[in-house]
């Protein structure tokens, strides 16, 4: 097969998943898993890094977004099941998964699901398991966003939640121009920067809106819900080396975050970066590949 973007492997019950396949054909493979409202394609803008540091990066569509079926049963626990699959196909042994924001608990399924399939994991500013909310002081430097699905998931469960966040996420219908202007819009004077700094950040996070709501608003208001379901995995069952990157400024997902995942995983390290907020994957990129590469 040949390496490059926009494959898509047809799994067995028939949905199809979504994939870029960039950077060294013959490098280490690691397996970058989005946020949300996100896709494949809402990372580091320049792949080239990946090629120089020697790595074969899979950047997959969880399921309603980009070019993944909607999977109205998905899980965390499943979408693990669908990286093994990907996995078999492109003959990787071990991942070693990359995972943003939302994109935590999915990644992390991945070793706490199939323990032989991963080497080494990294988390970049990602959210918590929802029942993580209810523990003192975890809240404290989360925005008015993070506090409010705290609050209404508690109080009308994760489709309420779902049914009425989902259309405040992104907007639908949405093309390139509407989430340009969305991102934009969402962005304090901190990202604002970030977005400036970096090359082409805003085509990738605007390019993310619009494939999280392509097909709809079922994948996305489905990745809601996961945030408030338990999670159908055991966090302990991760062995393997799991790196902890937060920013110190973030207020989506704060440093507590952090520190939360560093006392229920069994082998992780946190970094706090100062100064930093919530696009830590784009200014970090390059250190947060290369150490998973140790």
């Amino acid at each position: 097969m040949g390496v490059g973007l926009g494959h898509v492997l047809a799994l067995g019950d028939g949905r199809t998943l979504g994939f870029d396949d960039v950077g060294d054909p013959q490098g280490v493979e690691v397996l970058y898993v989005h946020g949300s409202p996100d896709s494949r394609r809402a990372r580091h803008p320049d792949d080239a890094i990946a090629q120089r540091l020697g790595i074969r990066l899979i950047a997959v569509d969880r399921p309603g977004s980009g070019l993944s079926t909607f999977d109205p049963a998905g899980t965390v626990g499943s979408f693990a099941d669908d990286a093994v699959a990907l996995a078999d196909h492109l003959g990787v042994r071990r991942w070693r998964p990359l995972a943003w924001s939302a994109g935590a608990p999915f990644a992390l399924a991945l070793g706490a699901r199939h323990p032989g399939r991963t080497a080494h994991s990294a988390v970049v500013a990602g959210l918590v398991p929802f029942a993580a909310y209810a523990e003192p002081g975890i809240l404290d430097g989360a925005d008015g966003g993070r506090r409010m699905v705290a609050e209404l998931g508690a109080e009308l469960g994760p489709a309420g939640l779902a049914e009425m966040a989902a259309p405040m996420l992104a907007p639908y219908p949405c093309d390139d121009a509407l989430a340009r202007e969305h991102v934009l819009e969402h962005a304090d004077p901190a990202r604002r920067a970030v977005l400036e700094s970096v090359p082409g950040a805003l085509d990738v996070l605007a390019a993310g809106v619009v494939d999280a709501v392509a097909g709809g608003l079922a994948g996305l208001t489905r990745d809601l819900e996961l945030q408030v379901e338990e999670p159908d995995v055991d966090w302990s069952r991760i062995t393997t080396p799991v790196d902890l990157w937060y920013g110190e400024q973030d207020s989506t997902a704060p440093p507590s975050f952090g520190a939360w995942w560093a006392d229920h995983l069994p082998a992780a390290e946190l970094t706090v970066i100062p100064h930093e907020g919530h696009l830590l994957a784009l200014t970090h990129w390059e250190a947060i590949l290369a150490r998973l590469l140790t």
